[in-house]
């Protein structure tokens, strides 16, 4: 009886509880929408802020290397969440190298759908060393 009542006297408190159910409800969407899809320009800045600011004038030391690595990867990681882009998870690949004039090959492969799928990557390179920083963003179905 209260409900009735209130829905009579309020009736946009009722319209406003509704929609908010509405909005609860499954969707059935599959794909995100183009606004939902991952961003890369945002986590290419992210990647290099984090990167630049940590590896900017050091040198190659193998000691510290694993630190950092581990470092980026981790904030990185923590940056790109704070993204929120819903139903992605997202893998963060750091290599830190010297610069002896030796090549670097890498590959990476995985089953995934083009649509919505996708990743991005940025190179740091200084006299000493060098680092790429890889975020892959898969989408959840």
């Amino acid at each position: 009886m209260e409900d009735n009542v209130s829905a009579l006297t309020n009736p946009d408190a009722v319209l406003k509880e509704n929609s908010k159910e509405a909005s609860d409800i499954n969707s059935y969407l599959i794909k995100p929408s183009l606004e939902a899809k991952f961003k890369e320009i945002p986590v290419k800045e992210i990647i290099r802020n984090v990167v630049s600011g940590l590896l900017t004038g050091k040198s190659y030391d193998a000691e510290n290397v694993k630190k950092w690595t581990i470092t980026i990867a981790n904030e990185v990681n923590d940056k790109v969440k704070d993204l929120h882009m819903k139903k992605y998870k997202h893998i963060v690949q750091v290599i830190i190298g010297e610069m002896k004039g030796a090549g670097v090959k890498s590959g990476v492969r995985c089953v995934w759908d083009s649509d919505v799928d996708s990743f991005t990557s940025e190179i740091f390179m200084s006299d000493a060393i060098f680092c790429v920083t890889t975020v892959f963003a898969v989408y959840l179905y």
